[in-house]
This record gives C-alpha cells, sequence and structure tokens, in this order.
C-alpha cells in the first residue's frame, strides 16, 4: 500500500542561493554562518558535495577539500521567500497535510492517488512543477511508502533528484537491508547503543519480537519504530496522537559587545518572550512555565523557572521575567534565551491569569504587527534592541514572509 507522500528539498539553503544567483550555478558553493575557519558549514551544493564537503564539515576542511570553494553567509530572508514559493508550488499538485520543516512537507494520497503508477506520475509532476514555478536549481527528492517513516527513508535512498517507491510489501526488500542509522533521528551515539543490543540493520528491528523490543526500550520508542518499519501508519490510528503538542516555544540571541550588560541583555531577553508570546497566540497555545538562560564571557550560566495557571498574555509573561531575572552587576551576559514549556491547546474558557483588557491589547498588536510588519507595535522599554534577535531559521519552525530578519546570518 502507498499512502504518503514525502518531498525533501535537496541542499536546501545552498540550492536557494544557486537560484538566485546565477553565477553560482555549477560551482561548489558551502553556506556557512559566519566567514571565518572557525566554523562549520551549514549546507553544501551539490558540487561542494562531490569533493566530500557536509553539513558539519569545518570550514578550514571544507577549504582544503576544495580550494575552489565559494562561501556564503546564510540569508534567513531568502529561504523563507523560497519556501513559501515552494509550498504554494506543491499545493497546486497536491494538499500539503504536514510541513516537518523548511526543506520537508508530507502529503496523504487518497483513492486512485494511491495507485502505484498514479502516485508515480503525481511526484513526478510536482518535482517539476517546482523547478518550472520556483526555478530549475530548486532540486528535490521524494519518497512514498505506507507511512511517513517509509516515505522519509526512501526520499534519502536516491539524492539528488530522485524518485523511490516503497510498498508494504518491499519494504523487507528495499528498506531491510539499509544501515541501522538510515532510519530518522538515529544519529552516531544512538547507532553505538543500537549496535550494542544486536540492532545492526533495519531488519533486525522488524525481526524482532514485540515483547523483545519492550525489553529492551524502556519507552515506547522501539516498539513504535518497529511498528511503523513494519508499514503501519500510526498516524491513523486511534492510539496515536498525530497532532501531538510541541514540548516548548524557544528563542534565543548571542549579545554583541554593547549590549553585553545585565540591563541591556534583559531588554534583548524581553524581545524575545515577546516573540515567542506571539507565536503562541498564533500557534493557539498557552503555556505554564517560563524559563530564562545566560551564558555569560566568564563561562558561568544563570537559569531559571517559574511556573504557572496556563496564559499566553505578553503582560503576564513579561511581569513573571522580571521577577526571576538576576544577573550579578559585574557579569558580562554573552548569550541569552528564553523558553515556554508545559504546553497545551489554548482553551475556550477564561484561565486564572487571562485579563480581558490585556487579551483585547494582545489581540490588536498581534492584528497590527501582522499586517504592518513586525515591530509596528512593540514594548517601549524595548526600543532600545528592536534592531537586535530578529527572526531566524531553525528546522522546526518556518518564520512567516511578515516576519523581521536577522541581518546576522548565524543560526
Amino acid at each position: 500500500m502507498l499512502k504518503w507522500l514525502l518531498l525533501d528539498l535537496n541542499s536546501y539553503f545552498a540550492s536557494c542561493e544557486q537560484q538566485a544567483d546565477p553565477q553560482l550555478r555549477g560551482k561548489p558553493i558551502a553556506v556557512v554562518p559566519l566567514l571565518t575557519d572557525s566554523t562549520c558549514v551549514i549546507a553544501a551544493s551539490f558540487e561542494a558535495k562531490k569533493f566530500g564537503i557536509k553539513t558539519g564539515t569545518s570550514v578550514r576542511d571544507a577549504k582544503k577539500m576544495c580550494p575552489a570553494l565559494i562561501l556564503k553567509t546564510g540569508n534567513h530572508k531568502l529561504y523563507t521567500e523560497f519556501h513559501h514559493k515552494i509550498i504554494a508550488a506543491i499545493e497546486d499538485i497536491l494538499p500539503i497535510k504536514k510541513i516537518l520543516s523548511i526543506d520537508e512537507v508530507a502529503c496523504e494520497l487518497i483513492g486512485r492517488e494511491r495507485e502505484f503508477e498514479n502516485a508515480k506520475k503525481i511526484a513526478q509532476r510536482m518535482k517539476d512543477h517546482i523547478q518550472k514555478a520556483v526555478g530549475q536549481e530548486i532540486k528535490s527528492s521524494v519518497g512514498i511508502g505506507p507511512n511517513i517513516l517509509i516515505a522519509k527513508i526512501a526520499s534519502d535512498m536516491q539524492k539528488p533528484d530522485g524518485l523511490v517507491m516503497v510498498t508494504t510489501e518491499q519494504i523487507m526488500e528495499k528498506i531491510g537491508p539499509l544501515p541501522i542509522e538510515a532510519i530518522p533521528g538515529v544519529g552516531r551515539q544512538m547507532k553505538f547503543r543500537l549496535n550494542a543490543k544486536n540492532y545492526f540493520i533495519i531488519a533486525d528491528f522488524i525481526k524482532t519480537p514485540e515483547q523483545e523490543l519492550k525489553k529492551h526500550w524502556g519507552s515506547l520508542w522501539g516498539l513504535r519504530i518497529s511498528k511503523e518499519l513494519a508499514g503501519e501508519d500510526l498516524s491513523s490510528s486511534k492510539n496515536s496522537n498525530p497532532n501531538s503538542l510541541k514540548k516548548s516555544l524557544s528563542h534565543q540571541h548571542v549579545l554583541p559587545p554593547n549590549l553585553r550588560t545585565p540591563e541591556k541583555s534583559f531588554l534583548v531577553v524581553t524581545k524575545l518572550l515577546l516573540k515567542a508570546a506571539a507565536r503562541l497566540r498564533d500557534e493557539k497555545l498557552k503555556t505554564r512555565k517560563l524559563s530564562v538562560y545566560v551564558k555569560c564571557q566568564d563561562g558561568t550560566r544563570f537559569e531559571k523557572s517559574v511556573s504557572f495557571s496556563d496564559t499566553d498574555d505578553t503582560y503576564f509573561l513579561a511581569k513573571e521575567l522580571k521577577k526571576i531575572w538576576g544577573i550579578d552587576a559585574h557579569k558580562k551576559p554573552l548569550k541569552v534565551a528564553i523558553a515556554l514549556s508545559d504546553l497545551i491547546n489554548g482553551p475556550a474558557q477564561m484561565s486564572l491569569f487571562d485579563n480581558p483588557k490585556t487579551k483585547s491589547i494582545n489581540q490588536a498588536l498581534d492584528a497590527i504587527n501582522m499586517r504592518f510588519g513586525t515591530n509596528t507595535l512593540f514594548l517601549a522599554s524595548t526600543q532600545e534592541v528592536l534592531s537586535h534577535a530578529k527572526t531566524r531559521i531553525s528546522f522546526s519552525h518556518v518564520p512567516k514572509l511578515s516576519d523581521e530578519f536577522d541581518e546576522d546570518s548565524s543560526f
């Protein structure tokens, strides 16, 4: 059975750079956070990958591997603009069920779309349409399978510009022989742990009896993965929760030298909190916990959290932040972060900390900033740091086109 189509954009950041600048096409380029040898490659073009350069390669090593390598600092705004164009192109062909990250989407096939030849034609049409509507440099690999996990593994099997289909009956033949690290989320440390339990290839997981999996894994992770690798689509299971809430919303910022004081770093943290609170309301969530983190130049750290009844109120959260803030006057903060956790779906009824007046103010604030641009309205106390802590891309959060973007390209 075929049910899910997963499209993975190849070398996404590097491809966007090449599409935007014709002079970069056909050349080895690497996207980096900063133009310094001490940092690492974020993304490499197909041409650079031929030299062995990949995500995580140090810039110093990358230059040795490919002397002609062209470095480009990341451009968050550009990648977000391309993302939204690609999303529109995909939906010309098939509705998107889930946006998994800035470079991955999943579409659910229905009816006759699940037939092998029909699914194959849809996938090829989607790939071709993206290149026609967005640009020839924007290549993608598509995996089609009975669930998202199998479709994801299939999409990784043929890069760049691949199209791999795996029916339930073909899983053991096509997926089974792959190394265990082909499972998304299995990194180096996880691979060692799995190998220690005699899991070396994916078939080892599929063949292991359920009771043994439960014994090996203290959680449901092994059992769930095993079922998905066998072809089950747990997204439609009564026991699953495909719309499960994310665990937290967070923002962080490395402070420039002129803001490395307790007073000015607090203003940056406050601005980060305002962004997170707006995201809460946009995603119809509420939080029950606020945490603040500070790393100082001397290596010391400050961490503090506070819990409360569920809320999405900017003003209440700002007051709680002020209560828990406490950096020694002689410290020089280097990096600050805030996190909103213990998230729940925003209830229809009023919470203990919901104030009808501030709720109306929050709604007006969000509406005006959405229409006229971020920071059209802002807290007066944050005016001094408005040009800092702007939006950056993470793979779990795709910015909106209306967001303000940080000229500092670091990821």
